[in-house]
């Protein structure tokens, strides 16, 4: 869906993928290269992680530091967010909400502004 409305004459539909995950990753660089083609399409990807696990492997798709990249290809924006639900096992509901949801606006803002789509 989000690659159709890429194709659109006015883009004006946008998508949220929120993904659960214990944290493991079976295949690093096809998940970096899914995200690096994704970063083109009007979407952001919201990474939930669950449990214990050790969530490097999320921190690194979350790239807040710098866009994600492999290789030659990079991303051409940030469109992951990633949150372990453990930090927010103990507080408000909203603390969670507000965090998972926070890069959200910029995301959005980011791509229609790549269009020059007045919001």
């Amino acid at each position: 869906m989000a690659r159709e409305a890429l194709h659109q004459q006015q883009a004006k539909d946008y998508y949220i993928l929120l993904l659960i995950t214990d944290g493991i990753l079976t295949d690093m660089d096809q998940t970096i290269h899914m995200i690096i083609e994704a970063s083109e399409l009007p979407m952001s990807i919201i990474i939930v992680g669950v449990g214990n696990a050790d969530f490097d492997d999320m921190e690194r798709l979350d790239a807040d530091d710098s866009l994600l990249s492999i290789g030659s290809r990079k991303a051409k924006r940030d469109i992951v967010q990633f949150v372990p639900f453990r930090d927010f096992k103990n507080v408000p509901a909203s603390k969670l909400a507000a965090e998972v949801l926070e890069e959200i606006p910029g995301q959005l803002a980011g791509y229609y502004n790549n269009l020059k789509y007045v919001l």
